[in-house]
């Protein structure tokens, strides 16, 4: 998979000589006849910046992104997503930070009806077709417009722009599900959403990189702003190091065992941690580091985010325990907190 730190190729050719793999035209693989293409728009929807992340979006928000890869005009604008043809393609860059994007994630065929307000903005309806389902939301390709910047909007019924798309757009990757076509993007950028956690930990490429470190890990409500600091440092039934402890985050009750989590979850329900929580990745430490060294960043983490909760507080916050704290300062615990 690519990351943002991925080696930009001149050319998609490139790309698959230094892979050492045939090509696989996406629109082969498809069924598509080239003939037949002319009738497809195709847009390509990009990342905003660091305030709209499509990835994000299509985990998190599925419903309203689709709107938004839907939208004719925004706000009443001129400008907008015209789509001409009958039927559309629809993809989404794989990764913001790729400059320029050219690996793009398949989020499926449709038939396009009118359109419709939603609000201020104008968006087509749309009626997904059935036989591109199985490439949905797990066909990575690649692509890149050879010069200038990235057309949202490209119209098939165009004889030279037809026939670059059937010839460059290319297979990267067929994912194993529809969630596991999410890229690593490395440690220092592990943001999740819960429902992107448990695509994390199904998937091959964050299982390996998940279970290779301990790790001080932080938990956020973002609903409230309460922080949650943990630490994973112990092998369990196989899975090591912080793998272990998001697998048992992403089953069963989404607490970990957590006193004051559990607390959460009784009065709210799981369904409170599965919409507000949110994952990400403090420290990092080769697993034959001593544990105590893991414990001691947890522990500046707890300080620095203000984690440990004192219910004595006019506006107690975090879930962070002060028992945890001392469990973990005596070195009790067996290895995970």
């Amino acid at each position: 998979m690519c990351s943002g730190n991925s080696k930009p190729y001149d050319t998609e050719k490139e790309h698959i000589m230094e892979n050492n793999n045939p090509p696989i035209r996406f629109f082969e693989m498809l069924g598509l006849s080239e003939e037949e293409l002319s009738e497809y728009a195709i847009r390509l929807n990009q990342s905003s910046g660091a305030w709209f992340d499509a990835m994000t979006m299509y985990y998190e928000h599925h419903d309203e992104l689709m709107d938004w890869v839907f939208t004719r005009r925004w706000n009443g604008s001129k400008a907008g997503g015209n789509i001409r043809q009958p039927k559309v393609l629809q993809f989404i860059q794989l990764d913001g930070r790729e400059k320029p994007a050219i690996h793009w994630l398949f989020i499926g065929g449709y038939e396009v009806g009118e359109t419709v307000m939603q609000g201020n903005d104008e968006v087509y309806q749309r009626k997904p077709i059935e036989r591109f389902l199985p490439f949905e939301a797990r066909t990575v390709v690649v692509y890149r417009k050879r010069r200038g910047a990235t057309q949202m909007v490209n119209g098939m019924a165009d004889a030279g722009l037809r026939s670059r798309f059937f010839d460059t757009m290319l297979v990267e990757k067929i994912a194993q599900s529809p969630v596991s076509a999410m890229p690593f993007p490395g440690y220092d950028n592990v943001r999740l959403s819960f429902s992107e956690l448990v695509a994390a930990v199904h998937n091959d490429e964050w299982r390996g990189a998940l279970g290779a470190v301990n790790a001080v890990y932080l938990q956020t409500d973002t609903r409230t702003g309460w922080h949650y600091v943990g630490s994973a440092y112990s092998r369990h039934g196989g899975a090591q190091g912080l793998l272990s402890r998001w697998e048992e985050y992403a089953n069963g009750d989404h607490t970990g065992g957590n006193a004051l989590l559990k607390d959460l979850v009784a009065k709210h329900g799981v369904e409170y941690i599965e919409q507000y929580f949110q994952y990400s990745i403090l420290d990092i430490f080769d697993p034959r580091v001593p544990d105590r060294t893991v414990i001691e960043r947890e522990h500046w983490w707890m300080d620095a985010l203000s984690s440990v909760r004192d219910d004595r507080a006019s506006s107690p916050h975090g879930y962070n325990s002060k028992l945890q704290w001392n469990r973990t300062s005596e070195g009790r615990e067996a290895g995970l907190s």
